[in-house]
């Protein structure tokens, strides 16, 4: 039987790009993840970088 890769997201406390409040979520316009401080596409939203700033959570 073969193994099923699950997608999982981050957790919320993660030091990763998707829990960054730069990151812009473009997919619905066809531009995938950008950072929003360089305009570049992410190679993967469990990237970090020093440019790293938490979510504000309400």
């Amino acid at each position: 039987m073969s193994k099923i890769n699950k997608i999982e997201n981050p957790q919320p406390e993660e030091k990763v790009c998707f829990n960054c409040k730069h990151l812009l979520w473009m997919v619905g316009i066809g531009q995938g993840l950008k950072c929003g401080l360089d305009r570049k596409s992410l190679s993967s939203r469990y990237y970090t970088c020093e440019k790293f700033e938490m979510k504000i959570k309400a």
